[in-house]
């Protein structure tokens, strides 16, 4: 049996992004940003790949519905316990938000179809910040043909 290769051109485009948050807590709509770098790098098939280099905010994906956004902010707030007798907080008063992180992950990756991320009709990028106000670094893959 003869083994057939298939040359396939494949880009890779890499930006970072900056937000700033401007509370303890905050769900942030990215996806714009992530729209504009998937635009920018020509891709028109392949996969976005949306990563915080971050241990006390997170990424998701869901909708962005401002009920919901505070249902988010709620559900970690109650069951990560800020202030709580965490033993990471002897170093820093943060336990809370990287137990969240934990929970929440640190990236979401989102096909790419037709040059635009290919999402549910209510999906969205959120940012999810459970330490701040803070400076928060995006960085932003796009990978394919």
């Amino acid at each position: 049996m003869l083994g057939v290769q298939v040359a396939v051109a494949c880009k890779v485009y890499q930006e970072e992004a900056s937000v700033r948050t401007t509370s303890r807590f905050q769900v942030l709509d990215v996806t714009g940003r992530v729209e504009e770098a998937v635009s920018k790098s020509g891709v028109t098939k392949g996969l976005a790949m949306v990563y915080v280099p971050h241990t006390t905010c997170g990424i998701t994906i869901n909708e962005a519905e401002p009920g919901l956004m505070e249902d988010i902010v709620e559900f970690l707030r109650e069951h990560t316990k800020p202030g709580a007798p965490w033993r990471h907080n002897r170093i820093d008063d943060n336990a809370h938000a990287h137990l969240g992180q934990s929970v929440l992950g640190h990236h979401a990756s989102i096909p790419v179809t037709g040059g635009r991320l290919n999402m549910g009709t209510w999906q969205r990028i959120l940012l999810v910040e459970m330490d701040g106000p803070r400076r928060r670094r995006i960085i932003i893959t796009v990978i394919g043909e």
